[in-house]
């Protein structure tokens, strides 16, 4: 038997769940099943949920290995997928997302360019980009667009970007109500947005049609999220342990990522206890419990980075990647390492190992997740949106952000009114 510490920590943390890992993911077959029935009827699939429900990780874990199981034999049992943020420009993410998908060749020539130039043709563009791949017989074509309100607050950007995210919405639409090619569209997406949809022509009737909005899960499916990956892993917990836990969780709004992140930490410190046993309350205790297991973690990662310096590039990169939107909603703001480093105007080597201490294994607040080598194209966001709210220090610097900005605008509005004769000078 191996010992504890030699054991793979079966909690992701607060990432999201990836398909190669369904045989942790427990307590949400029914949902899976669910969601699995709503495709089938639905071309177009919205999965909504308060923050922290697991939208992510039931589609990305749930609904893409039941896929990939030839679970939807009506459709065909082979499926080609592609999952996607719309991020800050969402027809070159789309793109790259097919790239990634192995639908073209990236080694081709011009490649990425090309297939922009294809999306960007018409509101026929995404049908026309598998077309050209002439997928075989029985073969759908399945797009993820996860956290699809990033475009909302893109189309807040300006004229150019409210009528690209117009069109990127038609493209979908158009692409999920054509019957020629299976094509298959499902978004995640946070309630609190459920309103931003009626922005957009035909939007909300589509979302409407598709909707799946995610219940809390039972006590019952609670137990199983938290038991079922302890056993595969090769560990037991104590009674009082899983008691404390299902009375922890409350009515928070990020009880899951909460409770995956304060599990991570509580099995790495049960591996680090040379007597072995069960995961009990002091292990779960010394991680600060749900409420400040994540808090805690995070301010020991900045205070362990290795200068004042590469804090304050911390605390800058933190700020360059959230936004507080409308009605202060937390908003996670992905970006290219290049745009990164031009907004900090800072060099890659010097920024490098600041994303790293925070993307480790073990940690897992920024992604990519380590292992994947950051290139100038790679984007860097935030695992989960929850770390802006539960991180106290990040709070404190989205909310400066914000009055920063606010600032901003005042100044600026005033300036112009000044240049009109309208407004005098500042004085002091």
């Amino acid at each position: 038997m191996k010992a504890p510490s030699d054991r793979l920590n079966p909690f992701p943390g607060l990432r999201s769940f990836r398909s190669e890992e369904d045989y942790l993911f427990f307590g949400r077959e029914e949902q899976t099943m669910e969601l699995l029935a709503r495709l089938q009827r639905n071309r177009f699939v919205a999965v909504v949920g308060t923050s922290g429900r697991g939208k992510s990780s039931l589609v990305r874990c749930g609904l893409l290995s039941r896929l990939q199981g030839g679970s939807m034999l009506e459709a065909g049992a082979h499926w080609e997928i592609a999952v996607m943020h719309p991020g800050g420009d969402p027809l070159a993410h789309l793109a790259e997302s097919l790239l990634e998908a192995g639908l073209y060749d990236p080694g081709q020539e011009n490649a990425l360019p090309n297939l922009i130039a294809t999306l960007g043709r018409s509101q026929f563009g995404l049908i026309e980009a598998v077309r050209q791949v002439g997928l075989p017989r029985g073969t759908n074509f399945l797009l993820v667009v996860d956290q699809f309100e990033e475009i909302f607050r893109f189309e807040e950007a300006g004229d150019a970007e409210s009528e690209l995210a117009n069109y990127f919405i038609a493209m979908l639409r158009e692409a999920a109500a054509q019957t020629e090619l299976p094509i298959y569209v499902v978004t995640t997406m946070r309630s609190d947005f459920i309103g931003d949809c009626s922005r957009f022509e035909g939007l909300a009737e589509a979302v409407n049609r598709g909707e799946y909005l995610i219940p809390r899960l039972s006590r019952e499916q609670f137990k199983s999220v938290i038991e079922g990956p302890i056993r595969v892993g090769g560990g037991r917990i104590a009674p009082r342990l899983l008691q404390r836990l299902l009375n922890d969780l409350g009515e928070e709004q990020d009880q899951l990522p909460c409770l995956q992140h304060a599990l991570m930490r509580t099995w790495r410190v049960w591996t680090e206890r040379p007597d072995g046993g069960e995961l009990d309350l002091e292990d779960y205790q010394r991680v600060g419990k749900m409420s400040q297991a994540l808090s805690i973690h995070a301010d020991e990662v900045y205070f362990r980075l290795a200068s004042d310096r590469q804090r304050q590039l911390c605390a800058a990169t933190f700020r360059a990647l959230t936004v507080e939107g409308s009605e202060k909603r937390g908003i996670r703001r992905p970006r290219r390492l290049d745009a990164l480093r031009r907004i900090l105007d800072v060099e890659k080597a010097e920024l490098i190992p600041v994303l790293d201490a925070f993307r480790q294994t073990g940690v897992t607040f920024l992604m990519p997740a380590a292992g994947v080598e950051l290139r100038d194209t790679t984007i860097i966001d935030l695992s989960h949106e929850s770390l802006m709210r539960v991180w106290a220090r990040l709070r404190d610097w989205v909310d400066e952000e914000a009055k920063s900005v606010g600032i901003f605008r005042r100044l600026s509005e005033s300036a112009a009114l000044w240049r009109e004769g309208k407004a005098g000078l500042y004085r002091d």
